[in-house]
């Protein structure tokens, strides 16, 4: 039953980020937020994926573990990409949380060349276990850096009375909480003991979750103001 619910919360969901990608293309945001469309194209696609080699299935888990290295490197790139709109007025803050931002991506990194050197490079049924796990880790470590990254230039930005557009404010928002549960999900995935039934259920909240702040997402955006509209209007009230 759980099954057939996670499926059709699947396509649902590949829906709803669908949708995501309709009105960042049609409110024309791509001009300006080149990282954030390109990391709704590959929702898109690696949701069809799933729908089309069927979930859990092995070439599917593959796609999937695998697929964690290209979000470990892009991840980053959407963090700076938010603030495009307000990047006159942030650059020392930027520069400053840029710094930790590689330095987190460092540790990540060398944390991973340290599993790489204790885990066994197969399992019982001969698949690798180590590009698995290393990229779960990095996509954990640059998840939790961008994070922080995202943190740190909102405190700065209500430290110095920055006027935050609207955009900004929904992408900001968004991305933390989108990243807040894709570190959860990566530690989630690390522990053996949830499968089955439990598996199933954590799948579920994690589909309702994101489909949740997606759907708000899409609602809250609006087009760039044009040079003639002050940027007031479009800023968060």
């Amino acid at each position: 039953m759980l099954t057939q619910i996670n499926h059709w919360l699947e396509i649902v969901d590949t829906a709803v980020d669908l949708v995501l990608l309709g009105r960042v293309l049609t409110l024309r945001l791509h001009k300006t937020y080149v990282y954030i469309t390109l990391a709704c194209v590959l929702s898109v696609m690696f949701d069809g994926v799933d729908l089309w080699l069927g979930t859990d299935s092995t070439p599917e888990v593959r796609v999937f573990l695998y697929s964690r290295f290209l979000y470990a490197v892009l991840y980053p790139l959407v963090a700076w990409d938010v603030f495009e709109e307000v990047k006159g007025q942030i650059v020392k803050l930027r520069r400053v949380a840029t710094g930790r931002l590689i330095s987190g991506l460092f540790f990540a990194t060398m944390f991973c060349l340290l599993l790489a050197a204790f885990i066994d490079t197969g399992d019982a049924n001969g698949q690798s276990t180590l590009g698995s796990t290393v990229g779960l880790v990095l996509w954990a470590g640059s998840s939790s850096a961008s994070l922080a990254f995202l943190w740190t230039l909102q405190r700065g930005m209500r430290a110095q009375n920055v006027t935050v557009p609207r955009n900004t404010s929904v992408w900001l928002a968004y991305f933390e909480l989108l990243l807040a549960a894709e570190v959860l999900s990566c530690f989630l995935l690390l522990i053996p003991s949830i499968k089955g039934i439990g598996g199933e259920l954590v799948n579920l909240a994690y589909l309702l979750y994101g489909m949740a702040i997606t759907v708000w997402c899409s609602i809250r955006l609006r087009a760039m103001p044009t040079s003639e509209e002050p940027a007031s209007e479009n800023a968060r009230t």
